[in-house]
């Protein structure tokens, strides 16, 4: 990041919250949010963000609508976990899917699936789209 650039993080979880803290906590350039990322997203009004990682349900298989907004113009929306993996939620497969058909779907992004890790998409908004949902 430069010197303009900004993070924030929303973790519900203090035990992981701290471990990121411990790296980044000295940095002015980084907010630490300690909330549930729906209730997070739900009230933030701020301006929107070039990059939007969603590493949890709210923002991915919930609350999408409001994670997109928050992307700008030609910002990137990025998620993982969706390959199949031990241990997941029944309705976990049927999740994923529902979220690459509605994320292809939208026009206002243009999306790639990336065969990496466990499995992720990124998602670019065209630099011309307005942040209001679509």
């Amino acid at each position: 990041m430069d010197g303009a650039s900004r993070l924030v993080t929303v973790e519900l979880n203090a035990a992981v919250q701290a471990v990121a803290r411990e790296q980044l906590g000295s940095d002015v350039r980084v907010t630490f949010v300690a909330k549930d990322g729906g209730e997070w997203l739900e009230g933030y009004d701020g301006e929107p963000f070039d990059l939007v990682f969603a590493d949890t349900w709210p923002g991915k298989f919930t609350h999408l609508e409001r994670a997109l907004e928050l992307v700008a113009p030609g910002g990137t929306y990025l998620i993982d976990d969706l390959f199949p993996q031990p241990g997941w939620p029944e309705a976990h497969e049927a999740s994923v899917k529902r979220l690459l058909a509605e994320l292809e779907g939208r026009h206002d992004f243009r999306s790639v699936r990336l065969a990496w890790a466990s499995g992720l998409v990124m998602a670019v908004r065209g630099a011309s789209e307005s942040t209001a949902s679509s």
